[in-house]
């Protein structure tokens, strides 16, 4: 039993217990991502031996605790380290096995005192026999519900032998069943038919559709039985169709109208057909292909006497339908749904608000004004809830989770869990101030590391002089365009600093979207020598000419060869034949008809190309520019040329013809009447919409963003110091010449100077966007190479191989950042991500990235260096890779340190923004995954087999492979409650692999140049 516990806390054991923990979060994500989450939380998540698993890291941790002396002073910071992590497990231990979470749904002036679960619950019940058990159905976890009942001597089994996410009823004859109208119906804002089928007492409610079949309440479509047969009565006129010969019949409102299967009834410009009715009908479930919303169990019943399968209907958070199953001599009753938990108190919604960007329907925020009421403790008071703003009371924690289509009512998600957050937050709190102490205490293994480095740090080696200098041009240019007239330098500044509202409702500078339009359009930031704020202006005043310039983006090439063109643009004039018409209408017509999922590489092109086209002519007829405010702040802003209703006169007029005159103006020459139009338009916006515009200094701020672009403009120079720094230095190892002073003083701060303007630039984003700037997939990337050179800066004022390193990283960063399928437009934040948890937790996380980030290309560099080393060298190489190790560890470390920090404060952000601060979300378990891997790698060089240098570096870039899992493959492969930081990826670049394939040789190569190495040195030791 000895030798069994020190296995079981030995090092390589936990070792093991890292790597296995997060193998198994890892795939409980991919099951996830295919299966859904109650098959992910079936099979691993919730499985006795997964808590096992966590149950040996406690006890590896606790036993570490005495057998390491963590708890003395000398090692104290790196105890308290430990201990916060037993803390954590605690209180996970107590989430897991003590609290639940629900729902509460509440219309407005009404009250609630219940919630619905969150988990699922099965119910078999024969007489005052019965069995209840929380359940997590899924398709491939669907037995895990079964009962046996003993009624007068006579075995009734109960057992669930499959499930459908997405279900459908289907009706069959049955001579015990009820009524059933298997219906379909067809929107006039939606493509296709969709399926209802009613049973006596339903009602289909669907935005301006309302009917029910002998329900309770009175609905404006009436059907009901007369005498067997299915009857209709509605308060509008109907149209009857026959199907086959296409006659009309039209009916008064109120007429009684004999419903025939298969016609079509035209009721408020819906379309009505009844596929069948069956007076008397059971029901079965079906496989559905589209998203029900409906779930279907289904179970086996055995009575003894027969052997029956049947389907019970229901959904996990809502409430459960109880099925009536009757056996030989008695009833079964199963049911599948929410279990109704009752609260000690209520809440009454008194209103319920939902705020929208200013002319867009997107939502700003939605909030619910209830009144706690708690009879017992007389209590009564008036609570808001919204997003980010939750209500605790009574260990209860209530946050703003959706909303009824109608906005008169609320859902609240409720969360039960007490002590296990207040536990989990004291084991942050004892994290952090772990770490912290970890940095400034003398007898940490982060200060022995710095120390080490100054040992060995005596000499520099280095490098040859570059005296020539180099320049990069922002963007290449498409040749042709010397027709295009002038534009006056006057004009486009002007035309460039009015305000539009962009599609999302943010207001933003024209010179904005204009640079927008150009990079949609063209993928450039400028076209034939002029800026963009000149080309959408001269494309408004010139179309003609543009129609017949080759600029329009073609991004495939099997559609370039479609459309008989060699190069990567086309003309819009190329687009029509000679006798006009659009040439890829039927294939983009063809397109949208397949649902998104459907559709191939060449279809979405396409839609791209088609898409593009469509800006190109919104942009010659000036509509694409919202422009002209209205008196009411959430309408959208009008564009020049519409019908402004609410104003009269002169402002009507200028409307509607003003920018005509302004491209007039500018095709006649006469710049000073076409500024006078700007101006006016300048002092219309200033009129009507003063209150909603951001200010003079955001519109400077932003226009000198645009015309600046320094995230693109300074990626080449990064590229270029970083690479040359890197060739030159390790081509000197060769020459043992030492780096002249001066040069490795221009490269450092040529280098810094290049960080302060990126510094800088993310400054400025965030005072233009008024938040944090890393809430999208592309300021994420801009942050994570700043970070990633912060990370360069702090570690290599004396070691230009890590400057360099860093500078390199950080280019390819922002020039990934600024590939096609990443989105520079700054937008506005969704309800959720209006927190300032948010700028806490997503800064420290992904500043841990740069630092990751910095580690692997450190470690890539000493491979590199173990492949060139050799006795004439040896001296100087290894001092280089001691070194480079030894800030690969520091890099580490403080990597880690973030990670985990930022990972945990994530938790409180979603606590206090959903109500629970961890729920194995695929975004937040791959932070946890990246979290066990990196500490495996810290802790490798205390276990003999796996210490080494080149094990270390080697497991550097590996682990990162787990930080862009987390951070680009869960974005862009997995689905979760990060969606709104997603991006559009169209597969795997080809790249990638040729990549991964370089990397793996040089990897095989280090390992067998490190062997021969170490023989060699052997042998002369001998």
């Amino acid at each position: 039993m000895k030798k069994v516990y020190s296995f079981l806390t030995s090092l390589p054991f936990m070792a093991f217990l890292f790597l296995a923990l997060a193998f198994s979060m890892a795939i409980a994500t991919f099951v996830e991502s295919s299966y859904g989450t109650p098959a992910a939380r079936s099979l691993i998540y919730n499985t006795g031996w997964f808590e096992a698993l966590w149950a040996l890291f406690a006890l590896n941790l606790f036993n570490n605790l005495f057998k390491y002396r963590l708890l003395t002073k000398r090692r104290f910071t790196i105890g308290l380290f430990h201990v916060a992590f037993l803390v954590m497990l605690l209180g996970a231990a107590i989430t897991r096995w003590l609290s639940y979470e629900g729902s509460m749904h509440i219309r407005e002036n009404d009250s609630s005192n219940t919630i619905l679960s969150s988990d699922a619950t099965f119910f078999a019940g024969v007489g005052n026999q019965n069995k209840e058990k929380t359940v997590r159905f899924s398709e491939i976890t669907p037995r895990q519900f079964s009962a046996k009942f003993d009624v007068g001597g006579q075995k009734v089994e109960v057992k669930t032998i499959g499930y459908f996410s997405h279900s459908e009823r289907k009706a069959i004859p049955s001579e015990s069943g009820e009524s059933v109208i298997d219906l379909v119906f067809a929107a006039p804002d939606r493509q296709g038919m969709q399926s209802f089928t009613f049973r006596r007492g339903d009602v289909l409610e669907y935005p301006g559709l309302v009917a029910g079949f002998e329900a309770r309440r009175e609905t404006p479509i009436r059907f009901f039985m007369r005498d067997g047969e299915l009857k209709m009565i509605a308060d509008y006129p109907v149209e009857e169709t026959t199907m086959a010969t296409q006659e009309t019949v039209t009916f008064a409102p109120g007429d009684t109208i004999d419903v025939k299967k298969m016609f079509l009834y035209g009721v408020n410009n819906f379309r009505l057909l009844v596929r069948d009715f069956l007076p008397s009908a059971t029901f079965t479930a079906v496989r559905s292909a589209q998203e029900t919303n409906e779930q279907a169990v289904l179970v086996e019943v055995s009575d003894g006497v027969r052997k029956q399968t049947i389907p019970v209907f229901g959904h996990s958070g809502m409430r459960a339908d109880t099925v009536e199953v009757p056996l030989s001599n008695t009833v079964l009753k199963l049911a599948y749904g929410a279990k109704i938990i009752h609260l000690p108190f209520r809440l009454f919604l008194k209103d319920f608000q939902l705020e929208r960007y200013p002319g867009s329907e997107s939502p700003s925020s939605y909030a619910s004004e209830v009144v706690l009421i708690d009879d017992a403790e007389g209590v009564k008071r008036d609570v808001r809830i919204f997003m980010n703003n939750t209500l605790l009371y009574k260990g209860y924690k209530f946050f703003q989770s959706s909303y009824d289509q109608d906005e008169l009512g609320t859902v609240l998600s409720v969360n039960y869990d007490l002590w296990g957050t207040w536990i989990s937050y004291i084991s942050y709190i004892l994290l952090g101030l772990g770490f912290a102490l970890s940095l400034l205490n003398k007898n940490s293994y982060f200060r022995f590391l710095a120390q080490r480095l100054k040992q060995t740090s005596a000499k520099t080696i280095a490098v040859v002089v570059l005296s020539t200098g180099f320049a990069f041009s922002a963007s290449a240019q498409i040749g042709g365009g010397t027709n295009i007239p002038p534009i006056d330098p006057q004009l486009s500044d002007a035309f460039s600093k009015l305000w539009v509202q962009g599609a999302d409702g943010r207001i933003e500078p024209l010179s904005t979207l204009n640079s927008e339009i150009v990079r949609k359009l063209s993928r450039k930031s400028s076209l034939y020598g002029k800026s963009a704020d000149e080309v959408v202006l001269s494309m408004m005043a010139y179309p003609e000419i543009w129609q017949t310039l080759p600029f329009v983006r073609v991004g495939d090439k099997a559609l370039s060869a479609e459309l008989g063109i060699s190069g990567k643009t086309i003309a819009v004039q190329q687009m029509f034949d000679a006798q006009g018409n659009y040439r890829i209408a039927e294939q983009v017509r063809a397109a949208f008809s397949k649902p998104a999922a459907m559709r191939n590489q060449l279809e979405k092109e396409y839609i791209y190309l088609d898409e593009r086209v469509s800006i190109c002519f919104m942009v010659f007829r000036g509509t694409l520019f919202n422009i002209f405010p209205r008196e009411r702040i959430e309408d959208s802003w009008y564009s020049p040329g519409e019908n402004a209703l609410e104003y009269s006169g002169g402002d009507s007029i200028f409307i509607k013809s003003g920018v005509n005159l302004l491209v007039q103006s500018i095709q006649n020459g006469n710049s000073t009447e076409a500024l006078d139009v700007l101006s006016a338009v300048s002092n219309f916006q200033l009129k009507y919409g003063g209150d909603l515009l951001p200010g003079q200094a955001k519109k400077s701020a932003e226009i000198l963003y645009n015309k600046v672009n320094p995230f693109e403009r300074i990626f080449p120079f990064y590229l270029l110091f970083g690479f040359f720094l890197l060739v030159v230095l390790i081509a000197n190892i060769f020459r043992l010449k030492p780096l002249p002073v001066a040069l490795k003083k221009t490269f450092f701060f040529a280098i810094l100077f290049l960080f302060v303007v990126h510094t800088a630039g993310i400054i400025l984003r965030w005072y233009i966007s008024g938040r944090a700037p890393w809430s999208n997939g592309y300021e994420s990337v801009i942050y994570v190479a700043w970070a990633a050179m912060l990370a360069g800066v702090l570690f290599g004022r004396k070691y230009p191989l890590v400057v360099g390193t860093a500078a390199f990283l950080t280019g390819i960063s922002l020039f990934v950042a600024h590939l096609s399928w990443m989105n520079p437009e700054i937008t506005p934040l969704v309800p959720v991500l209006k927190s300032y948890w948010l700028t806490i937790h997503v800064s420290i996380i992904t500043a841990s990235y740069g630092f990751f980030g910095l580690s692997a290309f450190l470690g890539i560099l000493v491979l590199v260096l173990i492949v060139i080393r050799r006795t004439s060298n040896e001296g100087k190489v290894n001092q280089f890779i001691e070194q480079l190790t030894t800030i690969n560890e520091m890099s580490i470390t403080v990597g880690l340190y973030f990670l985990t920090i930022g990972t945990f404060l994530g938790g409180v952000w979603a606590n206090e923004s959903w109500g629970r601060y961890w729920g194995w979300d695929p975004k937040e378990t791959w932070a946890l995954i990246t979290v066990m891997i990196y500490s495996f790698i810290a802790h490798m060089r205390l276990i003999p087999s796996l210490k080494g240098i080149y094990n270390y570096n080697i497991a550097s870039v590996f682990g990162f492979a787990s930080v862009l899992m987390t951070y680009f493959g869960v974005n862009y492969y997995l689905a979760g409650l990060h969606s709104y930081g997603k991006g559009v990826a169209g597969g795997m670049n080809p790249a990638v692999p040729v990549s991964l394939l370089l990397l793996a040789g040089l990897m095989i190569w280090a390992y067998l140049k490190d062997l021969k190495y170490e023989k060699q040195k052997e042998e002369r030791n001998s």
